[in-house]
């Protein structure tokens, strides 16, 4: 068995990620933060043109890094 690149432990620790946020667990990196996903509400908007237009909900990734 060979030692994983650098590569290949960042595209496994994505995977895990993405996965566990898609679940709306909270991920809690030691010595980098904390990543969760908050949800945000439909707000009015304007556009460049001035028109205002309603902006869907969604949901969105937050990251707390560790002070």
């Amino acid at each position: 068995m060979s030692t994983p690149s650098a590569k290949e432990v960042i595209d496994a620790f994505a995977r895990v990620l993405r996965k566990k946020l898609e679940n709306g667990e909270t991920v809690e990196v030691p010595g980098l933060g904390t990543f969760s996903v908050e949800h945000e509400p439909s707000q009015m908007k304007e556009n460049a043109d001035g028109d205002s237009y309603m902006a869907p909900p969604r949901d969105v990734v937050s990251f707390d890094p560790d002070a």
